[in-house]
């Protein structure tokens, strides 16, 4: 950033955007809002009746219409393995109305599971070793907020155990049997990257030491 273009000092309120600056930050902020993924997560969801949602309201050409368009991706995450199918829709982008995203979330809300939104370009892995065996995690930063289009974006990070390590395997295919609470892990934004080795590990022991 140009610090002589972009901020300047007011003797009144000290350093300010420039108008420009300005500009560019709010239409920034505004993309943001029209990008986002929804997720659905949680043990035994229902993916016959997803996958006809999602068929219903998802379309990947962008609308000629004057109401604004979003931008979509759509995430699924199963705890039974045996019933969950990999980045089935993540790595499409659709396009929508805000009408059409709110009838969209309306009918997943009658589902089971946790249906959630989260930021668009954020999905990414976390990997840890224990006792040297490597486990790896997918995470999401879910954003937690009451009006998509209104309020200041909150979020926290969202862990899942994924099948990118081989090593995986000991522990996904019982997570479905484990307590609600040991699922998935969530991290407050603010928290160090020894923070998340720490918490991540934590994580790990107890699903392994759980009993089923």
């Amino acid at each position: 950033m140009n610090k002589s273009t972009c901020i300047h000092y007011n003797p009144r309120y000290g350093w300010d955007l420039n108008s420009d600056a300005n500009l560019e930050m709010r239409l920034f902020a505004k993309a943001q809002r029209r990008q986002v993924t929804i997720l659905s997560y949680g043990c035994d969801l229902d993916h016959h009746t997803i996958k006809k949602i999602a068929r219903h309201y998802l379309t990947r050409k962008k609308s000629t219409e004057a109401e604004t368009t979003i931008e979509i991706r759509y995430d699924t995450y199963d705890a039974n393995s045996n019933k969950h199918e990999e980045s089935q829709y993540y790595w499409k982008t659709y396009f929508i109305s805000e009408r059409t995203l709110a009838a969209f979330l309306q009918a997943l809300y009658r589902l089971p599971g946790t249906h959630i939104h989260c930021e668009f370009n954020v999905r990414g892995h976390f990997e840890v070793k224990l006792n040297g065996v490597e486990f790896s995690t997918r995470v999401l930063k879910a954003l937690d907020y009451p009006s998509m289009y209104k309020e200041d974006l909150i979020g926290r990070y969202l862990l899942f155990i994924d099948t990118e390590s081989p090593d995986n395997e000991m522990i996904r295919h019982k997570i479905h049997l484990l307590p609600k609470e040991l699922q998935s892990l969530s991290l407050p934004l603010d928290s160090s990257q020894l923070q998340w080795e720490l918490l991540v590990k934590d994580w790990i022991r107890a699903i392994l030491r759980y009993d089923v």
